[in-house]
Protein backbone atom coordinates (compact mmCIF):
# COMPACT_ATOMS: atom_id res chain seq x y z
CA UNK A 1 0.00 0.00 0.00
CA UNK A 2 2.68 2.44 1.02
CA UNK A 3 4.80 1.72 -2.22
CA UNK A 4 1.58 2.58 -4.26
CA UNK A 5 1.23 5.79 -2.24
CA UNK A 6 4.26 6.67 -2.94
CA UNK A 7 3.78 5.89 -7.02
CA UNK A 8 0.35 7.80 -7.48
CA UNK A 9 2.70 10.90 -5.71
CA UNK A 10 5.50 10.40 -8.28
CA UNK A 11 3.28 10.15 -10.92
CA UNK A 12 1.30 13.16 -9.99
CA UNK A 13 4.43 15.45 -9.56
CA UNK A 14 5.70 14.17 -13.13
CA UNK A 15 2.23 15.60 -14.84
CA UNK A 16 2.39 18.90 -13.52
CA UNK A 17 2.37 21.88 -15.91
CA UNK A 18 5.78 22.54 -17.04
CA UNK A 19 5.88 26.85 -16.95
CA UNK A 20 3.83 29.69 -18.32
CA UNK A 21 3.91 30.41 -22.30
CA UNK A 22 6.28 33.16 -23.19
CA UNK A 23 6.18 35.27 -25.98
CA UNK A 24 9.48 34.25 -27.52
CA UNK A 25 8.97 30.30 -27.69
CA UNK A 26 6.50 28.57 -29.41
CA UNK A 27 5.71 24.85 -28.57
CA UNK A 28 3.83 22.38 -30.81
CA UNK A 29 2.46 20.22 -28.61
CA UNK A 30 1.58 16.28 -29.40
CA UNK A 31 3.47 15.86 -32.93
CA UNK A 32 2.94 12.46 -33.84
CA UNK A 33 5.78 10.01 -34.94
CA UNK A 34 4.10 6.84 -34.34
CA UNK A 35 0.14 5.48 -34.08
CA UNK A 36 -0.28 5.20 -30.53
CA UNK A 37 -1.19 8.04 -28.28
CA UNK A 38 2.31 7.55 -26.43
CA UNK A 39 4.18 8.04 -29.87
CA UNK A 40 4.03 11.70 -29.51
CA UNK A 41 6.38 14.44 -28.91
CA UNK A 42 6.32 18.46 -27.78
CA UNK A 43 8.72 20.64 -29.68
CA UNK A 44 9.31 24.28 -28.08
CA UNK A 45 10.77 26.45 -30.73
CA UNK A 46 13.18 30.18 -30.38
CA UNK A 47 11.94 32.75 -31.84
CA UNK A 48 13.62 33.70 -35.09
CA UNK A 49 15.16 30.13 -35.72
CA UNK A 50 17.62 29.71 -37.94
CA UNK A 51 19.63 26.53 -38.82
CA UNK A 52 18.95 26.13 -34.56
CA UNK A 53 21.01 23.37 -32.65
CA UNK A 54 18.22 20.61 -31.64
CA UNK A 55 18.15 19.18 -28.33
CA UNK A 56 16.32 16.17 -27.96
CA UNK A 57 15.28 14.32 -24.14
CA UNK A 58 14.00 11.19 -23.31
CA UNK A 59 11.85 11.20 -19.63
CA UNK A 60 13.21 8.71 -17.23
CA UNK A 61 9.94 6.57 -15.30
CA UNK A 62 11.40 2.80 -14.45
CA UNK A 63 10.27 2.22 -18.30
CA UNK A 64 6.71 1.97 -16.42
CA UNK A 65 5.55 5.80 -16.50
CA UNK A 66 6.99 9.52 -16.63
CA UNK A 67 5.85 12.21 -19.18
CA UNK A 68 7.48 14.29 -21.88
CA UNK A 69 6.23 17.48 -19.90
CA UNK A 70 7.53 16.90 -16.19
CA UNK A 71 8.77 20.07 -14.85
CA UNK A 72 11.85 18.37 -13.90
CA UNK A 73 12.65 17.78 -17.26
CA UNK A 74 11.59 20.68 -18.63
CA UNK A 75 11.69 23.34 -17.45
CA UNK A 76 15.22 24.74 -16.34
CA UNK A 77 16.28 23.34 -20.25
CA UNK A 78 13.93 25.54 -21.78
CA UNK A 79 14.68 28.69 -19.73
CA UNK A 80 18.54 27.94 -20.64
CA UNK A 81 18.80 26.75 -24.02
CA UNK A 82 15.26 27.46 -26.10
CA UNK A 83 16.27 31.42 -24.95
CA UNK A 84 19.78 30.61 -26.64
CA UNK A 85 18.63 30.25 -30.01
CA UNK A 86 18.22 25.87 -29.61
CA UNK A 87 15.03 23.67 -30.70
CA UNK A 88 14.29 21.53 -27.68
CA UNK A 89 12.35 18.51 -28.40
CA UNK A 90 10.90 16.04 -25.80
CA UNK A 91 9.24 12.88 -26.51
CA UNK A 92 7.15 10.47 -25.44
CA UNK A 93 7.30 6.74 -25.38
CA UNK A 94 5.11 3.46 -25.38
CA UNK A 95 5.59 2.38 -21.76
CA UNK A 96 6.02 -1.24 -20.09
CA UNK A 97 3.81 -3.45 -20.03
CA UNK A 98 2.36 -2.50 -22.87
CA UNK A 99 5.70 -2.89 -25.05
CA UNK A 100 9.04 -4.00 -23.60
CA UNK A 101 12.21 -1.79 -23.19
CA UNK A 102 13.83 -2.97 -26.25
CA UNK A 103 10.29 -1.53 -28.14
CA UNK A 104 10.55 1.54 -26.35
CA UNK A 105 14.27 1.85 -27.85
CA UNK A 106 12.59 1.51 -31.33
CA UNK A 107 10.13 4.48 -30.68
CA UNK A 108 12.94 6.84 -29.43
CA UNK A 109 14.81 5.60 -33.12
CA UNK A 110 11.38 6.01 -34.27
CA UNK A 111 10.81 9.95 -33.13
CA UNK A 112 14.38 10.66 -34.44
CA UNK A 113 13.66 9.78 -37.98
CA UNK A 114 10.71 12.30 -37.20
CA UNK A 115 12.99 15.20 -35.96
CA UNK A 116 15.57 14.66 -38.88
CA UNK A 117 12.87 14.41 -41.72
CA UNK A 118 10.91 17.72 -40.38
CA UNK A 119 13.94 20.01 -38.78
CA UNK A 120 14.21 22.11 -41.72
CA UNK A 121 10.74 22.97 -41.14
CA UNK A 122 11.08 24.17 -37.63
CA UNK A 123 14.16 26.24 -38.81
CA UNK A 124 16.48 23.74 -37.52
CA UNK A 125 19.26 21.52 -38.59
CA UNK A 126 19.19 18.16 -37.57
CA UNK A 127 23.00 17.82 -38.17
CA UNK A 128 23.42 19.86 -35.12
CA UNK A 129 21.38 17.46 -33.25
CA UNK A 130 22.16 15.84 -29.37
CA UNK A 131 19.92 13.50 -27.36
CA UNK A 132 20.06 13.73 -23.42
CA UNK A 133 18.21 10.64 -21.49
CA UNK A 134 17.50 10.69 -17.50
CA UNK A 135 17.39 7.19 -15.81
CA UNK A 136 14.94 4.82 -18.06
CA UNK A 137 15.65 7.01 -21.01
CA UNK A 138 19.25 7.29 -19.95
CA UNK A 139 19.08 3.71 -20.94
CA UNK A 140 16.82 3.78 -23.88
CA UNK A 141 19.39 6.27 -24.99
CA UNK A 142 22.66 4.52 -24.35
CA UNK A 143 21.28 0.93 -25.85
CA UNK A 144 19.96 3.05 -29.17
CA UNK A 145 23.20 4.83 -29.32
CA UNK A 146 25.56 1.52 -28.82
CA UNK A 147 22.80 -0.65 -31.34
CA UNK A 148 23.82 0.33 -34.77
CA UNK A 149 21.50 -2.26 -36.05
CA UNK A 150 18.49 0.08 -34.18
CA UNK A 151 19.76 2.97 -35.64
CA UNK A 152 20.12 1.22 -39.18
CA UNK A 153 16.43 -0.06 -39.24
CA UNK A 154 15.30 3.44 -38.40
CA UNK A 155 16.83 4.86 -41.14
CA UNK A 156 18.33 7.37 -39.08
CA UNK A 157 21.36 9.32 -39.21
CA UNK A 158 24.35 9.92 -36.06
CA UNK A 159 23.50 12.63 -34.28
CA UNK A 160 26.52 14.82 -32.38
CA UNK A 161 26.36 12.96 -28.90
CA UNK A 162 24.15 11.52 -26.21
CA UNK A 163 24.20 12.54 -22.76
CA UNK A 164 23.21 9.49 -20.63
CA UNK A 165 22.43 10.95 -17.57
CA UNK A 166 22.11 8.64 -14.44
CA UNK A 167 21.13 4.91 -15.55
CA UNK A 168 22.35 1.93 -13.29
CA UNK A 169 21.53 -0.64 -16.01
CA UNK A 170 24.21 0.43 -18.71
CA UNK A 171 25.30 -3.44 -18.01
CA UNK A 172 22.22 -5.23 -17.21
CA UNK A 173 23.10 -8.39 -16.83
CA UNK A 174 25.63 -7.63 -13.52
CA UNK A 175 23.09 -5.46 -12.42
CA UNK A 176 20.38 -8.29 -12.41
CA UNK A 177 22.29 -10.92 -11.10
CA UNK A 178 22.86 -9.17 -7.99
CA UNK A 179 20.12 -7.68 -5.37
CA UNK A 180 17.73 -5.25 -7.25
CA UNK A 181 14.99 -3.13 -7.13
CA UNK A 182 11.85 -4.89 -8.09
CA UNK A 183 10.81 -2.96 -10.93
CA UNK A 184 13.31 -3.76 -13.08
CA UNK A 185 12.05 -7.60 -13.14
CA UNK A 186 8.85 -6.09 -14.12
CA UNK A 187 11.01 -4.48 -17.13
CA UNK A 188 13.11 -6.93 -17.91
CA UNK A 189 11.55 -10.19 -16.56
CA UNK A 190 13.65 -13.24 -15.49
CA UNK A 191 15.25 -14.41 -19.02
CA UNK A 192 19.44 -13.48 -19.03
CA UNK A 193 19.03 -14.12 -22.33
CA UNK A 194 16.70 -10.82 -22.63
CA UNK A 195 19.09 -8.93 -20.19
CA UNK A 196 21.61 -9.79 -22.83
CA UNK A 197 19.60 -8.25 -25.87
CA UNK A 198 18.71 -4.95 -23.65
CA UNK A 199 22.32 -4.33 -21.78
CA UNK A 200 23.89 -1.16 -23.63
CA UNK A 201 27.34 -2.47 -23.09
CA UNK A 202 27.35 -5.45 -24.97
CA UNK A 203 26.49 -3.54 -27.91
CA UNK A 204 29.78 -1.28 -27.88
CA UNK A 205 32.20 -1.82 -31.00
CA UNK A 206 34.02 1.24 -31.58
CA UNK A 207 31.40 3.01 -34.05
CA UNK A 208 29.23 4.53 -31.21
CA UNK A 209 28.40 8.47 -31.27
CA UNK A 210 30.45 10.18 -28.87
CA UNK A 211 29.03 9.80 -25.48
CA UNK A 212 29.03 12.18 -22.41
CA UNK A 213 28.00 9.84 -19.15
CA UNK A 214 27.01 11.47 -15.71
CA UNK A 215 26.20 9.37 -12.71
CA UNK A 216 25.14 9.68 -8.72
CA UNK A 217 27.57 9.30 -6.61
CA UNK A 218 24.46 8.89 -3.66
CA UNK A 219 23.43 5.52 -5.68
CA UNK A 220 24.14 1.84 -5.52
CA UNK A 221 26.04 1.04 -8.57
CA UNK A 222 24.69 3.95 -11.03
CA UNK A 223 28.28 4.96 -10.93
CA UNK A 224 29.87 1.43 -10.64
CA UNK A 225 27.67 0.58 -13.98
CA UNK A 226 28.76 3.82 -15.62
CA UNK A 227 32.22 3.51 -15.45
CA UNK A 228 32.24 0.23 -16.91
CA UNK A 229 30.93 1.55 -19.15
CA UNK A 230 32.81 4.22 -20.35
CA UNK A 231 36.11 1.81 -20.11
CA UNK A 232 34.39 -0.70 -22.11
CA UNK A 233 33.71 2.52 -24.78
CA UNK A 234 37.62 3.37 -24.83
CA UNK A 235 39.18 0.40 -24.75
CA UNK A 236 37.28 -0.27 -28.64
CA UNK A 237 38.17 3.83 -29.45
CA UNK A 238 34.78 5.39 -28.80
CA UNK A 239 34.56 8.90 -27.30
CA UNK A 240 33.23 9.43 -23.95
CA UNK A 241 33.40 10.90 -20.54
CA UNK A 242 32.00 10.41 -17.33
CA UNK A 243 30.85 12.79 -14.53
CA UNK A 244 30.52 11.27 -11.26
CA UNK A 245 28.49 14.02 -9.08
CA UNK A 246 26.87 13.96 -5.35
CA UNK A 247 23.83 14.43 -6.41
CA UNK A 248 20.65 13.05 -5.67
CA UNK A 249 19.04 10.56 -9.08
CA UNK A 250 16.39 13.66 -9.54
CA UNK A 251 19.35 16.19 -8.72
CA UNK A 252 21.33 14.84 -11.99
CA UNK A 253 18.72 15.88 -14.19
CA UNK A 254 16.50 18.82 -12.82
CA UNK A 255 20.05 20.89 -12.24
CA UNK A 256 20.46 21.02 -15.88
CA UNK A 257 19.77 24.24 -17.08
CA UNK A 258 20.26 26.11 -13.75
CA UNK A 259 23.18 28.39 -13.44
CA UNK A 260 25.77 26.02 -11.91
CA UNK A 261 29.32 24.34 -12.60
CA UNK A 262 27.19 21.26 -13.71
CA UNK A 263 25.38 23.19 -16.87
CA UNK A 264 28.49 24.25 -17.72
CA UNK A 265 30.66 21.69 -18.11
CA UNK A 266 27.77 19.95 -20.25
CA UNK A 267 27.95 23.51 -22.20
CA UNK A 268 31.52 23.21 -22.52
CA UNK A 269 31.12 19.29 -24.18
CA UNK A 270 28.48 20.88 -26.61
CA UNK A 271 30.51 23.48 -27.45
CA UNK A 272 33.53 21.38 -28.69
CA UNK A 273 31.03 19.29 -31.29
CA UNK A 274 30.45 21.87 -33.50
CA UNK A 275 31.47 26.03 -33.75
CA UNK A 276 27.91 27.03 -34.48
CA UNK A 277 26.36 25.54 -30.90
CA UNK A 278 29.67 27.11 -29.36
CA UNK A 279 29.00 30.56 -30.44
CA UNK A 280 25.34 30.01 -29.39
CA UNK A 281 25.96 29.24 -26.12
CA UNK A 282 28.34 32.37 -26.01
CA UNK A 283 25.53 34.63 -25.77
CA UNK A 284 25.19 33.74 -22.33
CA UNK A 285 25.46 36.35 -19.52
CA UNK A 286 28.91 37.05 -18.79
CA UNK A 287 28.04 38.99 -15.27
CA UNK A 288 26.41 35.63 -14.20
CA UNK A 289 29.43 33.58 -13.54
CA UNK A 290 27.92 29.78 -12.56
CA UNK A 291 27.75 28.80 -9.30
CA UNK A 292 28.90 25.57 -7.69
Amino acid sequence: MTFKIVLTVCLFSLIKPVLAAEDDIKMIRDLAYGNSPLQTMDVYLPANAKDAPILLLIHGGAWQFGDKRSTGLIKNKVNRWVKKGFILVSTNYRLVPEVDPITQAKDIAAAIYTIQTQAEQWHGDADKMMVLGHSAGAHLLALLTSHETLMQEANIRPWLASFVIDSQVLDLVALMQQKHVEFYDKAFGKQEGYWQQASPINYVDGNEIPMFVVCSLQREYACDSSARFVNTLHQVGSQAELLQLDLTHDETLEDIGLNNTYTQTIENYMSALHPQIKNRLMHSDKKNPPTP
